[in-house]
């Protein structure tokens, strides 16, 4: 078995060779949502990344503001309004919005 230090907890980790390896690319998920789930919009904004939940009734309630894509994400999660796929959504919808702000690239929503 292979062993690496690993770098977060600085302690040996083995790698199992019988692992099971998962190819993701090209795999298709169904989008589960609902109207009712609501949904969001997300922008680039004096320099912050605004996330804006819109309610069933399209009444956008609350924003999240930030630069951090970690915080924004796990605030946002904290407030227990998502479906896991979701909040893969928009997890990386935050990444690549944060990733424009930091190359000032334009950031269009998917």
């Amino acid at each position: 078995m292979t062993k690496i230090v690993g770098k977060c907890l600085g302690i040996e980790i083995e790698i199992n060779p019988d692992r099971e390896v998962v190819l993701c690319d090209g795999l298709e998920f169904p989008w589960d949502w609902k109207p009712e789930d609501g949904y969001f919009l997300v922008k680039i904004e004096d320099g912050l990344i605004c996330i804006g939940y819109v309610d069933e009734n399209h009444q956008l309630n609350i924003e999240f503001r930030g630069t951090d894509p970690e915080t924004l994400t796990k605030e946002i999660l904290r407030r227990d309004f998502l479906n896991k796929a979701h909040t893969a959504y928009i997890a990386a919808e935050i990444i690549l919005a944060h990733h424009c702000l930091t190359t000032g690239t334009e950031y269009v929503q998917r």
